[in-house]
């Protein structure tokens, strides 16, 4: 395995399916050297998938790390939403939009299928790419607002657009609002290329392969993540994936090694 970590990761801390001794196990035998257990932040408004007990969860990432020292790091890390809050303390923040805002509503975009078309009805006349203007703005927010260590599923709007049934991707107009927002993130952001999708079998890798390149024109750096929301997702692909980059153009990724970012090349 050319990349040995995985900091996107959720457990049954909150809408993960297994336990984080699971995940840990799963990461030491798949030859992981560092495990990012991230949960998905409190949501007050959405409480069905985020974290459910933060103590808890940091009293087991605290017997954990001591259990498997010898194995493995472990870095306690949160999937931080647009809307969501910051906890007390981490080791890196991952963040993301979810939710599309409107008014004192808010209007999730990776749900399902059939929610994402009836906000997009509601709120913008059924209108995809003005979803898509609003979602990559409140990407581009990401950076002034929280700041994160790693920008997640960049291109998450398209998380039902298989086969391009709902919008054309490659419209002047969609890729003009994602570029926008990649060119407000700061020199150098960590932009994590997500593997969740693909895994289930739900389409491809987060970003797409075009704004891969526009991406790393404009001098972002990428990380390989699981998007892990059980152990057999941990590492999926990621050899098959180096590969796929390289042939892109990227001649390195980043990664986590214990707690120090580093660089390897493909």
């Amino acid at each position: 395995m050319i990349i040995r970590s995985n900091v996107h990761t959720h457990t049954d801390f909150c809408d993960g399916s297994d336990s984080m001794e699971d995940m840990v196990r799963a990461a030491i035998a798949c030859g992981m050297d560092t495990l990012g257990i991230s949960f998905h932040s409190f949501t007050p408004f959405d409480t069905s998938y985020c974290i459910r007990d933060y103590p808890a969860y940091m009293r087991e990432l605290f017997r954990l790390r001591k259990k498997y020292a010898g194995s493995i790091c472990l870095l306690g890390g949160v999937e931080l939403d647009l809307y969501g809050q910051r906890p007390r303390e981490c080791d890196y923040v991952i963040g993301s939009v979810h939710y599309l805002k409107e008014g004192g509503s808010y209007y999730p975009i990776d749900l399902s299928r059939e929610s994402f078309c009836t906000a997009v009805r509601e709120v913008f006349g059924g209108d995809f790419y003005a979803a898509a203007e609003r979602y990559y703005e409140e990407v581009a927010g990401l950076a002034t607002s929280i700041a994160p260590d790693i920008y997640g599923h960049f291109d998450l709007i398209t998380r039902f657009n298989l086969g391009g049934a709902l919008f054309d991707e490659g419209s002047e107009r969609y890729m003009r609002a994602a570029l926008a927002a990649a060119d407000r993130l700061p020199r150098g952001a960590v932009v994590e290329v997500n593997l969740g999708r693909l895994f289930k079998g739900e389409g491809g890798p987060y970003p797409s392969d075009r704004l891969i390149r526009g991406l790393a024109a404009r001098g972002c750096r990428f990380m390989l993540s699981s998007d892990a929301h059980c152990a057999g997702a941990l590492g999926y692909d990621f050899d098959g994936q180096c590969q796929r980059l390289k042939g892109l153009g990227i001649s390195s990724l980043v990664r986590y090694k214990g707690r120090r970012l580093c660089e390897v090349a493909l």
